[in-house]
Formats: structure tokens, C-alpha cells, sequence
């Protein structure tokens, strides 16, 4: 439920063309930077930077945008969402977070990596925000660098501000970067909060 509002709400796009594409790979709904200008995308409530577009994904991790004839109708699009969504979960459900604590013991920060460019759409996913909440608290800040690095905080009493450098750095250096921009995951879905560049604030 909550992955298909989402969905709709963020992107309420009806694009045309064919949705299965064995060669370029399986669908994907990814983020991406700005500056990326896919055919089709959305920016996140609030963002200025960050967007979300459908793509394929292929065995090698390349990602070939779906250009503005690639999803005929309405119930293609949501075959779309809907296999996109599956493989995300799947991938939430194997990955391994790195969990950091303080000294006393009390976990900081999630910080998510894999391979996959698909790794920052698993915020997307319905378990997402159960997993990290049973750590962290109902709400969360998300910072996404690239598309595959998550950072996960608690919303109260954080140190964030302690990892914006390594945040700018791993924005810097990625090859798939997404943005330094903070987001806030809830029960009401997902929205942008701020920056890690006062340049942009």
C-alpha cells in the first residue's frame, strides 16, 4: 500500500511504449541527480536536486532511462512499478547495513552500500521504514550520495553533522551520484528537509 501511494503521488506519470525490455534489463524506478535530465522524472516533494525516473537495469548495473514512448498504457505502468518494487524489496531483504555506534554503545547511523544501482530505491520499499524504525525511531533522515549509498539517521538527537564531509566526499567521488540533499521518512511518506551544502540552503 504504502509502496504504491508513493509511487503514484511522487511520480502520477502515464508514459507510453513497451515495459519489458530483456536486453537493457528488468524495470527500475531510480533516483538520480538533477543534472542527469532522464526523459522522464519527477523531482522529490520539496527537492531541487534529487529525482526519481524509470529505467532499465541491466546484469552490469547499467541503467538505460525509459525514454517518453516506453510505457503504453496505464496498466503496463503499473507492471512497471509493480516489478520494480518486488526486485526492491528483494534487495532490501539481502542487504547487510553497516550499523555505527558512540562509545556507549548506542547506535548513530545505518549506512547502506551495495553495487546495485537500485541500493537507494530500497528507501521506497513498504519494510524500509519498519526495519530502520525498530533502531532509530518512527522517524527518520535519509541522505542519499549516489545511487548505490544510503545513510540512515534517527530524526532526534543525531550527529549527522559530524558525517557531512564523508557525505560531500562520497557525493565528489561517485559515479552515480544523487545528491547531499536530506530527506525525512515517516508513516506520511517521504519528503526534502534540507541540505549538506550551505551553498544550496
Amino acid at each position: 500500500m504504502y509502496r504504491s501511494c508513493a509511487f503514484c503521488v511522487i511520480f502520477g506519470l502515464l508514459i507510453t511504449g513497451a515495459w519489458c525490455n530483456e536486453e537493457l534489463g528488468h524495470p527500475a524506478l531510480l533516483f538520480g541527480a538533477s543534472f542527469e535530465r532522464p526523459p522522464v522524472l519527477r523531482f522529490l516533494p520539496g527537492s531541487r536536486k534529487t529525482i526519481l525516473f524509470p529505467a532499465y537495469v541491466n546484469g552490469r548495473g547499467d541503467c538505460t532511462p525509459v525514454g517518453s514512448q516506453g510505457i503504453p498504457n496505464p496498466r503496463s505502468w503499473d507492471a512497471f512499478l509493480k516489478e520494480s518494487g518486488e526486485r526492491t524489496s528483494l534487495l532490501l531483504a539481502t542487504i547487510d547495513p553497516k550499523l555505527v555506534s558512540d562509545q556507549r554503545g548506542v547506535i548513530q547511523m545505518a549506512l547502506i552500500v551495495s553495487d546495485n544501482p537500485m541500493t537507494a530505491s530500497c528507501i521506497l520499499a513498504p519494510g524500509f521504514l519498519q526495519r530502520f524504525s525498530a533502531i532509530f525511531g518512527p522517524e527518520l533522515l535519509i541522505v542519499i550520495p549516489a545511487k548505490n549509498r544510503i545513510y540512515v539517521f534517527p530524526k532526534l538527537a543525531n550527529r549527522m553533522t559530524t558525517m557531512t564531509d564523508t557525505i560531500r566526499d562520497d557525493y565528489k567521488i561517485s559515479p552515480m551520484p544523487v545528491s547531499t540533499e536530506v530527506f525525512e521518512l515517516t508513516r506520511r511518506g517521504l519528503k526534502t528537509v534540507g541540505t549538506l551544502e550551505a551553498s544550496d540552503e
